[in-house]
Order: structure tokens, then C-alpha cells, then sequence
């Protein structure tokens, strides 16, 4: 142990050269070399891996909440495999993240119509103003517009089996059968197809104070011919009608065209008919207003016309008829004063 010095000149020596020493230790020691204990350091290595995919950033606003799709099934997979479904900012535990995994949606299945059904056939060719199975109509006959002279009346019939029946007779009354007596019987007879009225005859009696005159029609489809009593024939286009039976085959037809095309045979012979389809009008009958839509056969001066009114309100069936003679003025005239129709 080294003794201080008594005196203060010896405490000052003493720490003057302790100072001395502890600055030579300060610069000289990083001299001196000590021997180093040798550690083992661990083997360093290294491994490239993939950084995960960071998925875009939804705006907190258009926040969603995670859509879960269900796993595929993967055949033959083990039974200790299980499979959790979890949102993208929740990675499991004790793995690295991992990109989301896209699934692309399954392409869109190839729509193939089915065929369609007889019913739905039959509803697609059902026309919008169906005929009625039995129908009744009565008209009152006028010579010009005003005089009164007859009576007419129309009968419909359409069976189970699609075949059709439609009868007209017309007779004068009142002081017009004393002067003058007509009697007139029509019939028209075939089948309702999804087209309309199909003729297949056509027939016809007339009693005036000359005599009684008779003829009729018959219509040949597979040949396409039409022949008449008198021997002649003549050849037979499709959609042909006769004279009665054509009023009845107007609510079968589109009326929204300008004018109508239609062969039209009398007994006697087959004439092309043009019809002009016009506006809707209101006309007064026995049974009141009704609303009714023209046709006015398109005709050359010099020839017969004839107009024809269907009941907008009553299946297009016919509610007025008018007659042009030559001259241009009106022959005569049948309204609607009564209408009965019935389906069953």
C-alpha cells in the first residue's frame, strides 16, 4: 500500500504524477495486443423466397366485407386436410403470407332454348280475336240507307273436330215482300285451321219471282283447283274464301297493314279482291254505337264495290255491309241489330 506524503507539496506531486500515468495508459494501450478467446460463430445462409403480393388497398369508404368462396373439392384428398376460410388481412398463424389466391368465376353456361311445347305453338298461332263457336247475327236490310226491306240472318257453327258450318238467309218483309219477294239460302262449310276458315264448299239458292236458281263451289286443295256447277274451273290459290265466308276470315287476318289481298269466289267465278283497311269510326246501329273498323274494297269506276264494317268491340265480327253499284251509289245497306256468341 503506498503511503501519502505528509506535506502538501508531496499531495500535489503524487497526484500530478498519477495523472501522468493514467494518460500514458490512455494512449499506449490500443498498442498492446491481449490474446483473444476464440467463439464459434454460426454458418451463415441464405434463401431467396418470393415477397408476398400485396393486394390493392380498398378505400374505406367501398369497404366490403370478404367474400367467402367455398374450396374446390380436390378428389382423393386427405382426411386430416382442413381447409378454413379467412379475409386477406388475417394470415394464419405460423405461416408466411401468402398472395391472395384469385378463382376465377366459372364461365357463363351456354343457354339453349327448349323446344316448344304443342300448347305453346298453339298459343302463338292462336290469332287475337279467336271465332266464336256458335255465333247468331242478325242484320236489317235496306235498299239505299234509309228504306227498311229485309231482314238477314247469319249462323256460325264450329264443331269439336274443327269443322265449321256457316249458313245466311236473307228474305224481304213488310210492304218490300208484297211487291217484291226475294228469298236467298248460303252456305259455306270446311274447316277451321290455324290460318282461319278453310272452305271446302260453297253453295247457293236464290228464289225470285223469275224462278229458283241454285249453284255452288268446290274447293280442291290438293289439286288446287276450284270448280263451279256450271262446269268450269278455275285454278285454286292458298287463302282463297268464298263470298260468305271471307266476313267471318277478315278478324283472322293482320289489319294493320294498308290494304288486304284476297280471292273471293261467288259460285260462279273467283275474283281478287283488294281491301283498304281504314281508320276506326263510330256508327249507329239497333244495338246503339259501336266502334268499328272499314275495309272498302278498292275498285275502278264502272265496277261494283263494297264496304264492310267489323265490331271492334264484338271479335271484328262483321256489323255492317254496304253495296256499290256501278254508278258509284249505294245499292243497299245490312246493320247489326242483334249479336249472340257463345263457346260452349
Amino acid at each position: 500500500m503506498i503511503a501519502l506524503p505528509r506535506t502538501p507539496i508531496g499531495r500535489i506531486a503524487l497526484a500530478i504524477t498519477l495523472s501522468l500515468m493514467a494518460h500514458m495508459v490512455v494512449l499506449f494501450a490500443p498498442l498492446v495486443k491481449f490474446p483473444l478467446s476464440e467463439m464459434p460463430l454460426p454458418i451463415l445462409t441464405a434463401r431467396l423466397e418470393p415477397l408476398p403480393k400485396i393486394a390493392a388497398k380498398r378505400a374505406p369508404a367501398k369497404r366490403l366485407k370478404p367474400k367467402l368462396r367455398p374450396a374446390p373439392v380436390v378428389p382423393d384428398a386427405p382426411q386430416s386436410q382442413e381447409v378454413v376460410a379467412q379475409s386477406d388481412d388475417q394470415p394464419v398463424a405460423g405461416s408466411p403470407p401468402e398472395a391472395p389466391q384469385i378463382i376465377p368465376e366459372p364461365p357463363a353456361a351456354e343457354i339453349h332454348p327448349e323446344p316448344p311445347t304443342v300448347s305453346q305453338i298453339a298459343e302463338e298461332i292462336k290469332p287475337a280475336h279467336p271465332l266464336p263457336k256458335h255465333a247468331r247475327l242478325t242484320f236489317t236490310a235496306y235498299k239505299g240507307t234509309d228504306f227498311p226491306v229485309g231482314e238477314a240472318r247469319h249462323s256460325l257453327e264450329i264443331g269439336a273436330d274443327k269443322s265449321y258450318t256457316l249458313k245466311v238467309g236473307m228474305n224481304t218483309t213488310g210492304l218490300a215482300s208484297i211487291f217484291k219477294a226475294f228469298e236467298l239460302n248460303q252456305q259455306s262449310s270446311g274447316t277451321l285451321t290455324a290460318q282461319g276458315l278453310h272452305p271446302n264448299k260453297y253453295s247457293e239458292t236464290k228464289n225470285t219471282s223469275r224462278g229458283k236458281e241454285a249453284l255452288d263451289a268446290r274447293f280442291a286443295w290438293e289439286e288446287k283447283s276450284l270448280s263451279f256447277s256450271n262446269g268450269s274451273n278455275a285454278q285454286l290459290p292458298e287463302q282463297a274464301q268464298d263470298i260468305i265466308s271471307f266476313m267471318y276470315q277478315l278478324s283472322q287476318l293482320p289489319l294493320d297493314k294498308g290494304t288486304l289481298s284476297i280471292y273471293i269466289s261467288n259460285g260462279k267465278k273467283l275474283e281478287r279482291y283488294e281491301l283498304a283497311v281504314g281508320e276506326e269510326e263510330r256508327i249507329q246501329t239497333a244495338i246503339g254505337w259501336l266502334r268499328a273498323l272499314p275495309l272498302r274494297k278498292v275498285h275502278a269506276q264502272g265496277e261494283e264495290g263494297l264496304d264492310i264494317w267489323l265490331g271492334m268491340e264484338y271479335r271484328l265480327l262483321p256489323v255492317k255491309i254496304r253495296q256499290i253499284d256501278r254508278a258509284g251509289q249505294i245499292a243497299g245497306e245490312m246493320v247489326i241489330s242483334e249479336i249472340r256468341v257463345a263457346d260452349e
